[in-house]
């Protein structure tokens, strides 16, 4: 078997979803499935049964799956000690980023660490904070930025930066006005939700006037940009640079400023690899 193989194993054991590994394993679910039976045959063994709540591992498949995660654990091991002997000379690194990262943040990371390690050959995935974590669990990312802790996690983490959230808007408002404007609206973290909400609801009896549903920040800022409604912000450095826009920080009403954290999350047994210890400290 690959050592894909074994990655396959894992994830499925981790998400109990053909759906959400493929994503996770960038694959198709057609190509999944037929992987999955290719497994299955070469054992000899039926790993999981799908059902309408999703797949359910049979009891040789539990064995499967922690035995898998041993030798996926090996394998990592191995590959680590290897990338020690070239000691930053060469080798690669697996980075995953939240979409707002992309634009804002990667370039500036990636331009400081390749000026000090020119010969490491990088993968950049990006994809949501709660997905990127459970890929440097599979072993699928080296390292990963994520906007919230995930404090059930066994991953080790570093605090990266805590930023200033605001609303934001095409022409001079007060918070006031936000009751009767439309609210632009983007995919977050459930914990920001949570945050926003409880801003809304200790300022408003009446609920936020939703008009626009979109998939990420920049999709937001750049609707707001063409009048179409207000919406939050959740790095005020995001926007110091937009001209025609006006913004006000979030504060709740005890004077505690609505900040949103970014972590660094990897495997503690992943820093004996010198690519991604430098990695880690230099952002420390």
């Amino acid at each position: 078997m690959r050592d894909f193989d074994w990655q396959i194993i894992v994830t499925l054991h981790q998400t109990l979803s053909i759906t959400k590994t493929a994503e996770l394993m960038f694959l198709s679910q057609s190509a999944l499935t037929k992987r999955i039976k290719a497994i299955e045959d070469e054992l000899g063994v039926v790993l999981l049964i799908r059902t309408r709540q999703g797949s359910i591992f049979t009891p040789e498949g539990e064995r499967i799956a922690k035995k898998a995660e041993n030798v996926l654990s090996a394998i990592l091991e191995i590959k680590d000690e290897v990338s020690s002997m070239s000691a930053g000379k060469g080798g690669s690194l697996r980075l995953g980023f939240p979409y707002s990262f992309v634009r804002h943040v990667l370039p500036s990371i990636l331009k400081q660490y390749t000026a000090l390690y020119p010969n490491i050959d990088m993968q950049i995935f990006t994809m949501p904070s709660q997905e990127l974590i459970k890929c440097v669990e599979a072993g699928n990312i080296d390292v990963c930025f994520a906007r919230y802790n995930a404090e059930d996690s066994t991953l080790d983490r570093q605090l990266l930066s805590e930023d200033q959230a605001c609303v934001v808007c095409d022409h001079p408002f007060s918070l006031d006005d936000l009751v009767n404007m439309p609210c632009i609206e983007f995919s977050k973290n459930p914990g920001t939700e949570s945050a926003i909400q409880r801003w809304w609801d200790e300022r408003f009896d009446s609920p936020q006037n939703v008009r626009f549903r979109v998939t990420t920040s920049d999709a937001c800022v750049s609707m707001i940009k063409n009048g179409l409604g207000y919406g939050y912000v959740l790095d005020s450095r995001y926007i110091k640079d937009e001209s025609g826009l006006w913004s006000i920080p979030l504060e709740y009403k005890d004077g505690t400023k609505l900040t949103r954290k970014t972590w660094i999350f990897y495997r503690k047994e992943s820093m004996k690899n010198p690519n991604i210890r430098n990695f880690v400290e230099m952002l420390g």
